[in-house]
Parts: C-alpha cells; structure tokens; sequence
C-alpha cells in the first residue's frame, strides 16, 4: 500500500506576518552592522553610523587617494589596469553635432588672406615713424630751448625769496603763474585770469593768423618777433607740428604791421573783394565756355535735321531716282 501525496495545504508555508518581516529586517540590518564594524578596523569600508537614508553606505577615501576615484598621481584607483596614467576625457554628446577645436592663444591674424608686409617691413610705415620722431625731437627742443622740460614743467625752477622780487600775475597779483605762458610768450598770467580773459591769452592756430591778421610765413616763423608753441597735429600724427600764438601778441604785431584795427579791417575787406572778383570772372569764363560748346552741339543737331532725306521712285529695270538726281541700280537674283 503506497503513501498518498501531501496535501496542497499541508506542503505550502503560510506568508509570514508583519512581525516576522519586521524581525527579517532587523535580523539584516544586523548582520550588515556586524560586517561594517568588522571592516572597519581594516579601513575599507565606512561605519554603521555613515548610511545615507537609502540605507547604503557612503564612499569612503582611502589614504593617497584624490576625490573621482584617481590616486594623488592620477592613476585609477580601481587597479582594473584601465588607468593610463591621466584622468579620462568626458565623451562629447554625439547630438551636438560636428565641431573644429581651435587653440585661441595661436591663431594668428592672416590680414583677410591678403600678402601684407609686417611692420618691420614696411617701408611706409617705417618713413611715418621716422617722421613721428622727427616732430617729437623738434617738439622736445623748441621745450628745452624755451626752458621746459617734459610736458611744460619748468627746469630747476628758482624762486627769489625776497616776495617783493616774485613775478606777480598782472591782473590780480598771485604768485602761481602759468609757466608755459611765463617761458614761452614771457607773460605773466596766473591760470585763473588766462581762463577768465580768453580775447587776450587765447591761443591761435598759424591758419587762423593767416586768415584773420594778414600775416606772412616769414612772420609767423620768426619766434624772435611772435614765439610761439608746437604741439602733435591733430588730425594726423605725420602731419607738420601745430604752431600755437598767444592772441594779444599776434594782434599787437598786426597792429604795428598795418597801424591799425580799422586798417586791418579795410586791407581784409580789400582782399575779399579781390577773391570775390577772380571767383566771379573765373565763373563767367566757364559759363562762357560752356555756352559755346552747347551753341555748337546745338548748330550741329541743326545742321544734321536740315540733311537732305532721299525719296526714290520707282523707274523700273532695277533702277529708282530721287529727286536730288540721285540713282540707285538693283540686281535681282
């Protein structure tokens, strides 16, 4: 007689109740602090105390080992032999598409692909600097020669001690003068009083006196007769220097040149008439000239409309006439 099988009930376990999954649980935790804490004196693995919420322990560096994993020499602290030596490159997403690594700091300006010289080269640029420092030398002098150094300041400058000895500026006594004016134009003139006085201790541009005053190059070049200053050109640095002139010295010489301000006047109203006259008479000339070439451009459209216009007739054999006498022969094939 043979055994009969289990029953299905007998041979199944019950699922277990919610105490024995919470002593499971228990049990686990545990066994896992116990493996920790063993660990722990060999230094490989952190204590029951360093489990994050999750209930997994945090990473723990060990000694000679910089954070990411690489050791204090950038090798891989792994030991899986995939370490070369160097910290690995991040994988450039492939969704960004394709792309050229240029080195910024060694590009170099090709000048648009065109063959230019360097500046070294050039001879052009080379002659503007000689002519640069030409006009800074002949600036430097005309200071040196005027008893100024760099930038207008006075050299060694020498203050009597006795007050009543002290040059004074000329409208309201002060000792603080303006040494450019005081060395170059020898006017003595605080900065305060050539500010507020500009129709004396203006400076003028050699164009203006010129223009203005009627005077000659000669004139104007002569530093015994009107001093003046030399500054860099505005308007180009290649330029000849500016020549700078103190207002009330140019109109005294222009005065003692033509005896007056009224006759000053008179001799520039003279020569404006004359420009005006010149600029007319070379308007009327071009007028004229023009005039002429439009009569005869107009003489010659006259005289093609008055061309005599053929109109032939039909005589018959190939032949036609025109009343002029002309004949015209045709062959036809």
């Amino acid at each position: 007689m043979s055994t009969p099988p289990p029953s299905a009930s007998t041979s199944a376990h019950p699922p277990p109740t919610p105490e024995q999954v919470r002593q499971i649980e228990r049990n686990r935790h545990l066994a896992k602090a116990r493996v920790q804490q063993q660990a722990k004196g060999r230094g490989s693995l952190p204590s029951v105390e360093e489990v994050n919420a999750n209930g997994k322990r945090l990473r723990v560096e060990r000694d000679g080992e910089e954070p990411g994993g690489f050791d204090k020499a950038g090798k891989d602290s792994k030991g899986d032999g995939s370490g070369s030596g160097e910290m690995k490159k991040l994988k450039r997403d492939s969704r960004l598409g394709k792309y050229y690594d240029y080195n910024l700091s060694t590009l170099k300006d090709s000048k648009g692909g065109f063959l230019v010289l360097e500046e070294e080269e050039d001879p052009r640029r080379l002659r503007e600097l000689q002519q640069i420092e030409e006009l800074r030398l002949q600036r430097e002098r005309a200071q040196e020669k005027a008893g100024l150094g760099k930038g207008g300041r006075l050299l060694d400058p020498v203050v009597p001690t006795d007050p009543t000895q002290r040059p004074k500026c000329t409208h309201c006594g002060a000792f603080d003068l303006d040494v450019q004016f005081q060395k170059v134009f020898d006017v003595q003139v605080c900065a305060n009083c050539k500010n507020e006085n500009p129709e004396k201790y203006s400076l003028l541009t050699k164009t203006e006196c010129k223009d203005d005053y009627l005077l000659t190059d000669p004139e104007l070049k002569d530093n015994e007769v009107l001093p003046h200053l030399l500054r860099p050109n505005p308007h180009r640095s290649t330029y000849s220097n500016m020549m700078l002139y103190l207002r009330c010295q140019v109109e005294e010489f222009a005065i003692k040149k033509w005896g007056s301000l009224e006759k000053l006047d008179e001799e520039y109203e003279r020569r404006e008439g004359v420009k005006k006259k010149k600029k007319n008479k070379k308007f009327e000339e071009r007028l004229r000239e023009l005039r002429k070439r439009t009569s005869r451009k107009g003489g010659e459209q006259e005289r093609i409309e008055k061309q005599h216009k053929h109109e032939f007739r039909e005589e018959g054999e190939g032949k036609r006439r025109c009343n002029c006498g002309v004949v015209v022969e045709e062959e036809v094939f």
